[in-house]
C-alpha cells in the first residue's frame, strides 16, 4: 500500500502509521450492522467508500501540515474537526494522541452517526457538537475549551457569511489556527470553469425558491418585477433576502448580484453551492480579523480506479510541486486556507 503521508520525520511516521490503521478499520467497518440512518449509509457508500484512501490521506495531510506549524507536542494539542460530516479526520487526530479532540457538524444525524462509528472502532473522541459556529463557540466557552487547531475539509465554501465566521472565531477561539481545505479553487482555470457551470445548474432551483419567497412577501408583484428582483437577489438568503425585498418594495432599489461573481446559495439557509472566490477576497476578509493568511496548493487524488486518471493526477502533482506555492495554485486540485493570529 502507498504511504498516506511520506514518513520523513517522527510526526509524519506516526501519522502514516495511525492512518494505515484507521484505513484498515474503516475498510472492514460493518456499516449495515451499526443501525445508522439510511441517508447516512447512502452518503458513506457514495462519497467515502469508493475514495477511502483519499479521505484518510487528506486527513493525514491536514494534521501533519497544521501540527508542524505549532510549537507544541501532539500530546498537548486540542484539535477541532469543524463541519466534519462523515469524514475521518477527528478519529485520526485522536489516534495520533492529541490531548483533546472535538467533532463538530451542523447536522445532528451526522454527529450521532459519527459517534456510533468512533465508539465501535474504539476511538474515544472527547466531544461531539451538533451546531453552527455560534453554538459551537458557546459550548466551547462553557466547557473552557481552547483549541490550538481548527481543521476542516470542504466546508469553507458553504459558509454563508465569511466575515462573520472569521470575526466570531477570532473572538471566541483567539488562540486557534484555522486550517481549512477547499476544492473551490478560483486560481485554477479548470476548477473555476467547473464551479461556474455548477452555479448555473444550482441557480435554476434557487431562483425558483427566491421567487416563491418574494411572492409570499409581495403578493401583487408583476411578472416583470418578479423576474428583475429574483435575478438581482442571487447570493442572498434568510434576513439578507428579506431586507432586499423590503428595500425593493419601498423604493425600487435592486441589489447587485455581480459582487458574488457567479456564486449562488440556498435562500432558505444561506448554504452556498460551492462558494468560489479569489485569494484577494480571502485576504481582505481574514486579515481584517487580525489573522495572517497563507494560501497553499494541496494535491490531486492518485487513487482512482482509473489508471488514466491517476496518471493525469500524478502529472499535475509533479507540475504543482515544480511551480511552487504561488503559481502552483493554478494547477492544484484543491487549496489550503490557513489563518494564524498575528
Amino acid at each position: 500500500m502507498d504511504h498516506f503521508i511520506k514518513p520523513v520525520d517522527e510526526l509524519s511516521t506516526l501519522i502514516n502509521e495511525k492512518a494505515t490503521d484507521l484505513f484498515n478499520k474503516l475498510s472492514s467497518l460493518p456499516i449495515e450492522a451499526l443501525d445508522l440512518p439510511d441517508h447516512v449509509v447512502t452518503y458513506l457508500e457514495k462519497y467515502h467508500h469508493g475514495r477511502q484512501f483519499f479521505s484518510v490521506q487528506t486527513a493525514a495531510e491536514l494534521l501533519y501540515r497544521s501540527i508542524s506549524m505549532q510549537n507544541k507536542p501532539v500530546a498537548d494539542l486540542t484539535v477541532m474537526d469543524y463541519g466534519a460530516g462523515m469524514g475521518c479526520l477527528y478519529m485520526l487526530a485522536k489516534m495520533i494522541g492529541c490531548k483533546e479532540v472535538i467533532y463538530n457538524d451542523l447536522l445532528p444525524d451526522n454527529t450521532a452517526a459519527s459517534g456510533i462509528i468512533s465508539r465501535y472502532l474504539g476511538i474515544p473522541v472527547d466531544l461531539f457538537v451538533a451546531s453552527d459556529h455560534k453554538g459551537t463557540l458557546r459550548m466551547l466557552k462553557d466547557k473552557n475549551i481552547d483549541c490550538d487547531i481548527i481543521l476542516s475539509r470542504n466546508v469553507v465554501e458553504h459558509i454563508y457569511d465569511l466575515d462573520e465566521f472569521y470575526g466570531d472565531m477570532a473572538k471566541g477561539q483567539p488562540g486557534a489556527m484555522i486550517f481549512f481545505s477547499t476544492t473551490a479553487n478560483y486560481q485554477n482555470p479548470g476548477m473555476l470553469w467547473y464551479h461556474k457551470k455548477l452555479h448555473r445548474d444550482y441557480e435554476v432551483r434557487y431562483k425558483t425558491k427566491r421567487e416563491m419567497i418574494i411572492k409570499e412577501k409581495m403578493k401583487d408583484i408583476s411578472d416583470m418585477d418578479m423576474e428583475k428582483l429574483a435575478t438581482a437577489t442571487r447570493g442572498l438568503a434568510v434576513s439578507d433576502l428579506d431586507d432586499a425585498i423590503l428595500r425593493y418594495r419601498e423604493n425600487g432599489t435592486l441589489p447587485d448580484p455581480s459582487v458574488h461573481y457567479t456564486n449562488t446559495c440556498d435562500p432558505d439557509n444561506g448554504i452556498w453551492a460551492e462558494h468560489i472566490i479569489p485569494v484577494a477576497d480571502y485576504r481582505r476578509i481574514i486579515e481584517s480579523k487580525g489573522y495572517r493568511l497563507s494560501v497553499k496548493p494541496a494535491f490531486w487524488d492518485t487513487h482512482y480506479s482509473s489508471a488514466l486518471k491517476n496518471l493525469f493526477a500524478g502529472t499535475m502533482n509533479f507540475v504543482t510541486r515544480q511551480l511552487g506555492d504561488k503559481l502552483g495554485l493554478k494547477t492544484t486540485a484543491f487549496i489550503y486556507i490557513i489563518a494564524q493570529k498575528k
